[in-house]
């Protein structure tokens, strides 16, 4: 007499049944963590560019400033030496590229404006263009969600009693010779950070 076979899975089909489904799921969870691993890397290098870019950005004007030397400085029709700069921002003559502007000098005013770091720009015709405001100035927006942007001057000047590191810059005869620039932005949750040194123009 035949025995008939019951109806559904034996023990053994059924743990290699989960077993199967088991290794599916661990294979297509392991390639969504890569993926996301990738696109979290990329997200970073590209918060990571995008606050060193500023900084490049900055350092490129500051590279432009302007100090007349010589017999020159003390002609009356060249402009008096302006930089003064402090940890939040610094304002300065420099020259100018022409492009959108006209050729010749600038007046350049770098610094914060909320959580952005934002650079004004204007002609720079007599040294009375060069009182504190900027009332005619173009703002141009370099960063957006800035946590922090510090700035520290290297040379000789009274703040540093000699020649050294200082937090900020006053002094009407020269120019510093070193600016430190950091800045930090929030991204991805977190904040990122660059920094850079821009070595000024000496004359």
């Amino acid at each position: 007499m035949k025995r008939s076979r019951p109806n559904g899975f034996t023990l053994l089909e059924l743990l290699l049944a989960v077993s199967l489904l088991a290794l599916i799921v661990s294979t297509i969870m392991g390639g969504v963590g890569i993926g996301r691993r990738a696109w979290e890397t990329s997200h970073a290098s590209e918060a990571l560019d995008e606050v060193e870019s500023a900084a490049r950005g900055v350092a490129s004007l500051l590279a432009r400033s302007f100090a007349p030397g010589g017999s020159e400085a003390r002609t009356i029709s060249a402009p008096q030496v302006i930089f003064q700069g402090t940890r939040e921002g610094c304002r300065f003559v420099a020259l100018s590229e022409g492009g959108a502007q006209w050729g010749g000098l600038l007046l350049v005013e770098i610094g914060g404006d909320g959580t952005e770091l934002a650079v004004w720009t204007g002609v720079y015709r007599s040294p009375e263009a060069a009182r504190p405001g900027r009332a005619g100035m173009r703002k141009t927006v370099l960063l957006k969600g800035v946590a922090s942007f510090e700035l520290a001057f290297f040379g000789r000047s009274r703040d540093a009693k000699g020649l050294g590191w200082s937090p900020a810059w006053s002094e009407a005869e020269n120019l510093p010779q070193l600016v430190s620039i950091r800045i930090g932005a929030y991204r991805l949750g977190r904040v990122i950070e660059a920094a850079t040194t821009v070595a000024l123009p000496q004359q």
